[in-house]
């Protein structure tokens, strides 16, 4: 039977109409199934504390909580963030079953604690799981490291004006977010280059200094109290000081060390006119 053009068009519209109606075409069903259990959360808390004493997040420069959440059996789940000073936190929608919680505390620079385990927590059907609370334990301290320098000067902090910065003596002073100052033990490294010795200095927020400090002598302090610090820097030309730096910072906590920039001291003009 000899057919015609418009014969194989009209076959090739009815397979594809009738391929369009028909179940069975072997395409997924894209429509989610109405008898899925509906999901639930978890809500999980926390304290911040050392030794039994109760620390605020701002001590410690704390920032988050993460929560990462692993289908018991599984390899990868999911991570949820939050405020470390909300305290509480409650996770995103989860199928019914159990997984496996490990919760951090995030802060300046890195993990103050954890992971902490919380294993084989159930979710249940359209609720609210409370997980057991989390008590992080972070020491409030941490350590301090920093370099003093003087513009166009070099390594020279100590030489003679007008090539150096004529700088006789130094004194540091550390304070806390409130302004006052922190009797503090510093260390002083011994030059790399300048060749000048190594010493301790007992900075006392009175009349203590120490002599000239290099610019390539790192000065250390260990155990300083974490949060929102500053710290006053004058370089003295005899009696004068002559040089001067305030600096803001927040030192790191849980035994990690705060590395500040380059302390460059600023001459006062006024006080010790440039001839």
């Amino acid at each position: 039977m000899k057919r015609t053009l418009g014969t194989f068009l009209a076959a090739g519209a009815f397979v594809i109409t009738g391929g369009s109606c028909s179940d069975d075409v072997g395409l997924p069903d894209a429509r989610p199934p109405t008898d899925a259990p509906a999901p639930g959360q978890l809500m999980v808390s926390w304290t911040v504390g050392h030794q039994g004493a109760p620390i605020t997040c701002a001590e410690i420069a704390g920032s988050s909580v993460t929560v990462e959440i692993v289908p018991v059996g599984a390899v990868f789940g999911v991570v949820d963030s939050f405020s470390c000073g909300s305290a509480v936190g409650t996770s995103r929608l989860l199928p019914p079953g159990e997984y496996d919680l490990e919760l951090s505390l995030e802060g300046s620079g890195g993990t103050l604690n954890g992971p902490v385990r919380r294993l084989a927590v159930r979710v249940t059907t359209g609720a609210v799981v409370a997980v057991d609370p989390v008590a992080f334990d972070v020491d409030p301290h941490g350590d301090l490291a920093f370099n003093i320098t003087t513009p166009g000067t070099g390594s020279d902090n100590c030489g003679a004006m007008p090539g150096g910065a004529g700088i006789t003596a130094v004194r540091i002073e550390l304070r806390d977010a409130g302004g006052t100052c922190v009797p503090t033990m510093f260390a002083i490294a011994a030059g790399a280059t300048t060749g000048l010795p190594a010493g301790s200095y007992n900075s006392d927020c009175a009349t203590a200094s120490f002599s000239c400090i290099g610019s390539d002598q790192q000065v250390t302090a260990q155990d300083i109290r974490s949060g929102q610090r500053s710290m006053v820097l004058t370089g003295l030309v005899g009696a004068n000081a002559c040089w001067r730096r305030t600096s803001s910072f927040v030192a790191r906590a849980a035994g990690f060390t705060t590395t500040l920039n380059a302390q460059q001291l600023i001459r006062d003009t006024v006080l010790c006119p440039v001839n």
